[in-house]
């Protein structure tokens, strides 16, 4: 563990500013890292010949900004959310093979540009509906799409009306919509599984809400770990991903959904259900949304399960009093959901060719899912079709190092750093399966990454 030396930005407006600007500069050049100790708060003042009401001022700033935590009676230390901002620009850039962004994967056999560029074709050949879609659209989506997502989350959510379903630019835009609105509802604070997607860190932080973590285990949020966290914080909301979890490719277990949607009821909190890989699930599971639909918020994109270049999402609120309150929020950041998109893919389930497509996706996250588990020995029996792979690391193994040394070697992973909700102590690393062009390249990729969990590669080379 390394103790921060304290140094001041002399260019800045103040000089508390200046601490600040300093410490994110050397969490930045990776001079200090999670966990790390800060000296004591006196000390920083003595070094730097400042009041001690500067620093003070600063480590609230730092605090603030998710650089620092102080734990009672050990002192301060670089918090572990502290990377968050940084961490996929840097572990990224330049990399010749990158697992980091979870992209579908495409296969051999579908070229998806082309069956965009047919659906607008037939749209163009049936009368009205493309002229419809080439105008300003309401916020909340056209008819004819809210419709068509009805019908396509039926089967899983048995909605009969599309009044209370709104479509969105992608899931992103949804959270953001949502937690604007629950905010202004009242809401000042979420629950969040401890590793969980990193833009909804940014959201709440952005909209000034406190986000505080939940505990989880091998298969996922652990629900009295929840009701603690809503008991203690008074929580107004919990976020989570049911199906093939972002990034620990978790799946919740019925009894556990039930356990979390009974917590719900009994706390009237507000849940929010990020589902983008229902589809990709041999065996159908409840959503949280059928077990209590007064408080839940589900969230359904194609863009996790079909490609992100369509930024549409299908959300479906308890009523539709929210419906229509949602939209009047979401007209705030986002007039409307891009028209082709939404007409495309709206297309696709009236004629049933979402399901193939669908479904090739599927094969080929299942296919990618078995060279991954053969060459690091791992069973994938919870995660058979999920377009990602978490990969624990053993004690000893921190995930910043090793995503930084898989990029020296050529491969781009995401630590657990990059994941965290407020605090976690688990390191492992989320590999995105769809990145890789073909087989070749994911099989070379994943074999330098289990030559160096394995600690036999020679982490200064670079073949890829």
């Amino acid at each position: 563990m390394s103790i921060w030396q304290p140094r001041i930005n002399a260019q800045a407006r103040v000089k508390y500013v200046g601490i600040v600007e300093a410490l994110e500069s050397d969490i930045k050049n990776r001079q200090v890292k999670p966990g790390d100790r800060l000296p004591t708060q006196r000390q920083i003042a003595n070094v730097l010949g400042v009041d001690l009401t500067t620093v003070t001022r600063a480590m609230k700033e730092a605090a603030s900004k998710g650089l620092v935590e102080a734990q009672i009676g050990n002192g301060t230390f670089i918090a572990q959310t502290a990377y968050n901002q940084y961490n996929v620009l840097h572990l990224t850039e330049g990399k010749h093979l990158d697992l980091s962004m979870n992209n579908p994967p495409n296969p051999v056999n579908l070229k998806l540009e082309l069956e965009i560029a047919e659906a607008l074709t037939q749209l163009s050949e049936t009368g009205e509906q493309p002229l419809n879609h080439l105008s300003y659209q309401e916020t909340a989506g056209h008819p004819d799409d809210r419709e068509a997502g009805r019908v396509w989350l039926f089967d899983k959510l048995g909605q009969e009306k599309a009044d209370a379903i709104l479509v969105t630019s992608g899931a992103h835009n949804a959270i953001y919509s949502i937690l604007s609105y629950l905010k202004r509802s009242g809401i000042k604070s979420i629950a969040a599984p401890e590793l969980c997607y990193p833009g909804l860190r940014a959201i709440a932080d952005q909209l000034q809400l406190e986000v505080y973590s939940v505990a989880m285990d091998g298969e996922g949020v652990i629900p009295e770990a929840l009701e603690k966290v809503i008991k203690y914080y008074r929580v107004g909301a919990f976020y989570v991903t049911p199906n093939f979890d972002n990034p620990t490719s978790t799946t919740l277990p019925s009894e556990r959904r039930i356990k979390i949607a009974d917590i719900a009821q009994k706390y009237q909190i507000q849940l929010i259900e990020d589902d983008p890989y229902y589809v990709f699930l041999d065996t159908p599971l409840p959503a949280l949304y059928t077990l209590v639909p007064p408080q839940t918020w589900h969230i359904a994109t194609v863009s996790k399960c079909l490609s992100p270049a369509l930024r549409v999402a299908f959300v479906v609120t308890p009523n539709v009093t929210e419906a229509l309150a949602l939209a009047e929020e979401t007209r705030v950041n986002n007039i409307m959901s891009p028209p082709l998109m939404s007409a495309v893919v709206a297309r696709w389930i009236q004629t049933g060719r979402i399901l193939p497509l669908i479904e090739a996706i599927k094969s080929e996250n299942s296919q990618r899912q078995a060279l991954a588990s053969s060459i690091f020995n791992l069973t994938t029996k919870n995660a058979s079709a999920a377009p990602h792979m978490w990969l624990p690391l053993p004690r000893g193994m921190t995930a910043l190092n090793f995503s930084e040394q898989a990029g020296r070697l050529g491969v781009s992973v995401v630590p657990s750093t990059a994941f965290v909700s407020t605090r976690s102590q688990r390191q492992g690393v989320r590999i995105s399966l769809g990145g890789a062009r073909d087989y070749t390249s994911l099989e070379q990729g994943l074999q330098l990454l289990s030559n160096l969990y394995l600690n036999r590669e020679n982490r200064s080379k670079s073949i890829i």
